[in-house]
């Protein structure tokens, strides 16, 4: 088939469409809606300077971080889910599949859309690329990618949540137990899952990881110190 055929430009429209528009919904940042509705107030001049749970906790309080929380996940779980909807799985005829077979292909659609989520989070295009860590965002999308191991790691990570009051216990609690999980009902050919699968889960975590990475360095710069709430 040609690179130029109607069918092939479809695809790549619908590529890009739902790549864009992921991005943008993970744009939405109810971390400064909600600061500005309750104290009039910039996230972005207060506590850490990031837009997300976490610093909304530090200077609004706990209930709005969990709305702020449920809100980011669902961005990720959302654009996850119309990706699965809406990609092809079958694409072999297209030049634009690289040679995949329908299904890889169709997972790269996916796990596109849930990066550009967590993109749009971190780097808000309403914010002015401003955002926050883009960790719930993932949690979303990975809800969203492989379910059921998602949803089995869910359980031990928010009790150590709860115990010891530590969000990076628990994140990283659910984002290596989810990869492994998924690994081994890969290894196992359960539920449908794949190792390739559970190596390309990997993605979004390492990408949060960057993220965390790099916004701790810009706190440590003089030039980054931002007032406190």
């Amino acid at each position: 088939m040609s690179l130029q055929s109607p069918q092939n430009w479809e695809l790549l429209a619908l590529v890009v469409s739902l790549v864009v528009a992921s991005y943008l919904v993970g744009s939405f940042s109810p971390a400064y809606v909600v600061v500005r509705r309750r104290l009039g107030l910039d996230i972005r001049q207060l506590g850490n300077g990031n837009a997300g749970a976490e610093n909304v906790s530090r200077v609004v309080g706990i209930g709005p971080a969990v709305l702020v929380a449920a809100i980011d996940i669902a961005k990720g779980l959302l654009v996850v889910l119309v990706a699965r909807w809406l990609s092809p799985s079958s694409t072999m005829e297209h030049p634009l599949a690289g040679g995949f077979s329908g299904e890889a292909f169709r997972n790269g659609v996916i796990i596109a859309a849930g990066a550009a989520a967590v993109a749009g989070h971190s780097w808000s295009v309403y914010l002015k690329g401003a955002g926050g860590r883009g960790a719930a965002t993932a949690v979303g999308a990975l809800f969203g990618m492989v379910t059921i191991p998602a949803l089995l790691v869910a359980a031990p990570a928010f009790v150590l949540l709860c115990r010891h009051r530590s969000t990076k216990s628990a994140l990283a609690c659910f984002f290596i137990g989810t990869v492994l999980v998924t690994a081994l009902m890969g290894y196992l050919n359960l539920f449908g899952y794949s190792v390739w699968w559970a190596a390309c889960a990997v993605a979004l975590p390492a990408m949060v990881g960057v993220i965390h990475f790099a916004s701790l360095k810009r706190q440590a710069s003089p030039a980054a110190v931002l007032p406190g709430p």
